[in-house]
């Protein structure tokens, strides 16, 4: 496909399309938080924050507008604000408004990236802004506090590079490669969930080589050969792996002077998928308890599973995580054995997971059907939730008390009013998954039709529009299986598959109407031109 510069002052008003829904929140809504997560990401020092499980490149970036935002306080000569932690920034409204501004650019320049990717129409591309400028979910998500926000920010910008490299009619530039690469770490350091995402790209070229080699107007192609798609998917998988190499080794290393060894936490985590278990009837869950425990790996495992099943008889709501650890760690001796107890809890997820109890597995697919049924305005109502969250539990986060969000008449009502008395939250309410995949693949047909009638190849931008659907979906399913389900996990999902669309429809609007723009010779010798 084509990209074609775009005068500037076009540019500054597709930027301006995009950012003015930040421009209207940041003046009239305060921040919002992703409830105690976001607090410890912004108050610890880092690498406590991976021992405990959060991604590390949040944790960093966000301490940058945050300490900015201390000294403005300062130089303003108002009076210092107490330190959470002596080596970490205080929380003050100019460094939280910072860093919440910086968000918002950062989505609004992600965003316009994207779309002058996918299409070089002029009016598409305003289009394309109008309408993504129509959907709360990600300002909503750039509006908060926490580290879904980066990544969230990050996968649009990691999804553009990947359509300008699967539609590049010559072999891409190892500088792209690069590029490319180094935005898949971090995403990867921003969410351990964006592991998923290492498959994005191989998948893409892998259906790309598939839909080439049965295309019915092979002469007529001015796609990459067989031998430069199986290249591209060799260099893909390589980058990949790379990748989840690298991204474990880098909290290593920011740690290694220290007393803190980042690990999985894929078994703590587990914890909240066992809360389904208090839902099954006692016999049931008695009887799944002691096949689970049969096969347990170690006597260590078995006892963890018995103290589980014993907490569930004691009381009849879930059980606290934490409360579970603090009992569980005695069984590895005592408090300075955590990672020893994560190791722990990693060998008891497994061992409910493999092989299949049925008990669990109709746990998890009902949420991940029931989830299916959704809009996404449920994942920017959660944020306001979690922004309420602090109200009952003022003595976990004493550092929020003076911000903005939360002092003066701040209450849950008002948090929650924010959302119900504005309209603009609920435009998407009536588009639920099932109806937003059936637009994607109508534009996906549209799309194999056109291309097909017009004798061109359009297989680099399916095999990029399956991938990203399939990879969200992957994504979403992960977390069913390893947590019951909260609104936030389902963002992956619906960014993936709106991101396919707006993809789709880009370069529909090229095979339509390239005629229109020029003659169709100027228009294949632009197609030969590097991008600039």
């Amino acid at each position: 496909m084509v990209q074609l510069k775009t005068p500037r002052k076009s540019q500054a008003l597709l930027f301006l399309c995009l950012f003015a829904p930040s421009a209207w929140m940041i003046a009239t809504i305060p921040p919002l938080w992703r409830d105690a997560d976001a607090y410890v990401q912004l108050t610890q020092d880092p690498r406590v924050s991976k021992f405990w499980g959060h991604a590390p490149l949040y944790c960093y970036v966000a301490k940058v507008p945050v300490y900015l935002g201390e000294q403005v306080e300062r130089l303003r000569g108002r009076p210092p604000v107490p330190r959470t932690i002596p080596s970490q920034p205080a929380l003050t409204d100019s460094g939280i408004a910072l860093l919440i501004v910086a968000q918002h650019l950062g989505l609004s320049f992600a965003a316009l990236l994207f779309i002058t990717a996918v299409t070089r129409f002029f009016w598409m591309r305003l289009l394309l802004s109008l309408v993504w400028a129509s959907n709360a979910l990600f300002y909503t998500f750039a509006h908060c506090v926490g580290s879904e926000t980066l990544g969230v920010i990050l996968i649009v910008w990691l999804a553009a590079r990947a359509v300008r490299l699967v539609q590049q009619k010559a072999e891409p530039l190892w500088t792209d490669w690069y590029f490319f690469s180094g935005l898949l770490l971090v995403c990867m350091l921003t969410r351990d969930l964006n592991f998923g995402l290492v498959a994005l790209l191989p998948l893409a070229f892998l259906i790309a080589r598939l839909l080439e080699g049965r295309a019915p107007f092979r002469p007529y192609l001015s796609g990459t050969k067989p031998r430069s798609s199986l290249r591209n998917i060799t260099v893909a998988t390589a980058i990949g792996l790379a990748c989840v190499a690298i991204a474990p080794s880098v909290p290593e290393n920011l740690a290694r002077k220290t007393r803190l060894h980042p690990h999985s936490r894929l078994g703590y985590i587990f914890l909240w998928r066992l809360h389904s278990l208090s839902d099954l009837p006692p016999d049931t869950r008695a009887s799944l308890m002691r096949k689970v425990s049969e096969r347990a790996p170690s006597e260590q495992v078995r006892r963890l599973i018995q103290l589980y099943d014993q907490m569930m008889s004691e009381q009849s709501d879930p059980i606290h995580a934490t409360a579970f650890g603090n009992r569980a760690v005695e069984i590895y001796g005592g408090p300075p054995h955590w990672q020893e107890l994560d190791a722990g809890f990693k060998q008891m997820a497994f061992t409910f997971l493999w092989p299949p109890t049925p008990e669990l597995w109709n746990v998890i697919a009902t949420d991940f059907v029931t989830v299916m049924a959704l809009p996404s305005t449920v994942i920017s109502d959660y944020l306001f939730t979690t922004t309420a969250y602090y109200f009952e539990h003022k003595e976990e986060m004493p550092a929020l008390a003076n911000l903005a969000t939360f002092r003066g008449k701040a209450n849950p009502a008002t948090i929650q009013a924010l959302r119900t008395d504005c309209r603009y939250f609920a435009l998407w309410q009536w588009l639920t998954f099932p109806a937003t995949i059936a637009v994607w693949l109508a534009g996906l047909l549209a799309l194999g039709w056109i291309s097909r009638r017009k004798r061109v190849t359009s297989s680099g931008t399916i095999g990029l529009a399956i991938a990203l659907l399939v990879v969200g979906l992957f994504q979403f399913a992960v977390t069913c299986v390893i947590h019951d389900y909260e609104p936030r996990f389902s963002v992956s999902m619906w960014e993936l598959l709106l991101l396919s669309i707006f993809l789709l429809v880009g370069t529909l609007a090229e095979l339509l109407f390239v005629g229109a723009a020029a003659p169709e010779g100027k228009v294949r010798r632009a197609a030969d031109r590097a991008e600039p």
